[in-house]
């Protein structure tokens, strides 16, 4: 049904973003990639210095967006430039559909 970037964060990781694929069943979620700063560092490389973003945001967004195009479904990420755990989920924003 959809992609989504959700952020999360814990005391040794800090914020991190999870990639979700969000489905029709009834477990309604299947976690596909966390990604952490030093992952998105990686990924990004020289061009992840010149982003004022976090960076897990900046590659989990062009990494979801890329697998939701390929996949022809949605992609959200309700926070993409700043860090919340309480953002709107894709299955609140569609409700009022």
């Amino acid at each position: 049904m959809a992609i989504e970037a959700v952020w999360d964060g814990d005391t040794v990781h800090d914020w991190f973003v999870r990639l979700l694929a969000i489905t029709a069943d009834p477990a309604g979620e299947a976690g596909m990639a966390t990604v952490y700063w030093s992952t998105a560092e990686r990924y990004l490389g020289e061009e992840g210095t010149h982003h004022t973003r976090h960076l897990a945001a900046v590659a989990a967004e062009r990494a979801g967006r890329a697998l939701a195009g390929h996949l022809s479904v949605p992609f959200h990420f309700a926070s993409p430039d700043t860090p919340d755990d309480e953002a709107p989920r894709w299955a609140e924003s569609v409700k009022g559909r």
